[in-house]
């Protein structure tokens, strides 16, 4: 069923990263406002998740769905546009700044998936620096600041974030066909998820951490 190829989109794996540095980045400020937090999630859904990754099928079809490419450029760009959207708000709501993040995650998301500038950004490096923004804007929009400890973490993370795609791109062969994945690519997948497993248990663990001293 079609409903089924988009949610094998989405890669409930990577996504789940996504929202844990999402999450992550906006308990770890000082003050945690809640709406702001519900809506930065709602967005980094909607335009890392859903746009992007619909955009990527519509390049070379990557995971082999049998979707039309209208469905497909309907889905990435309703999606992004909800991403723009969101962003306004909080731009307007919140911090006049926050409009860089909004403009560089764009940026990423229509240059990375759809490989435009002859793919010059679709690499690693790219999208481990797009992950990291999400932790930095989670941050930023509580805070509307960058102490130079979370300037420290982004960095981290991008670093991570950039070996976690190297395995997922070693791997990836497994997800879509694990009958005709070598060895090689079996492996790389599953300490993917183990990673992904230990990445979104930390990040909850603060999460849950973070607001259970926010009762006291």
């Amino acid at each position: 069923m079609i409903w089924r190829e988009h949610v094998t989109l989405l890669h409930p794996s990577t996504t789940s990263v996504l929202l844990s540095l999402a999450a992550l980045g906006s308990v770890l400020a000082q003050e945690v406002y809640l709406d702001r937090l519900a809506l930065f999630l709602a967005q980094i859904f909607l335009g890392g998740s859903v746009a992007a990754n619909h955009f990527d099928e519509i390049v070379g079809r990557p995971w082999h769905t049998k979707m039309s490419t209208r469905s497909l450029w309907f889905v990435a760009l309703t999606g992004l546009s909800a991403f723009v959207v969101i962003g306004l708000y909080l731009t307007m709501k919140v911090t006049y700044n926050f409009i860089f993040f909004v403009i560089a995650e764009t940026f990423f998301i229509i240059a990375y998936d759809l490989e435009i500038f002859d793919g010059i950004f679709h690499n690693p490096n790219s999208l481990g620096i797009s992950w990291g923004l999400v932790f930095l804007g989670g941050y930023y929009l509580q805070d509307q600041a960058l102490p130079p400890l979370v300037v420290i973490t982004f960095l981290i993370i991008c670093i991570c974030a950039i070996q976690g795609i190297g395995l997922y791109e070693r791997g990836k062969s497994f997800g879509k066909d694990r009958s005709l994945a070598d060895p090689e690519a079996k492996a790389a997948w599953q300490t993917l998820q183990i990673v992904v497993l230990a990445s979104n248990a930390i990040a909850l663990t603060i999460v849950i951490y973070r607001f259970w001293l926010l009762q006291f």
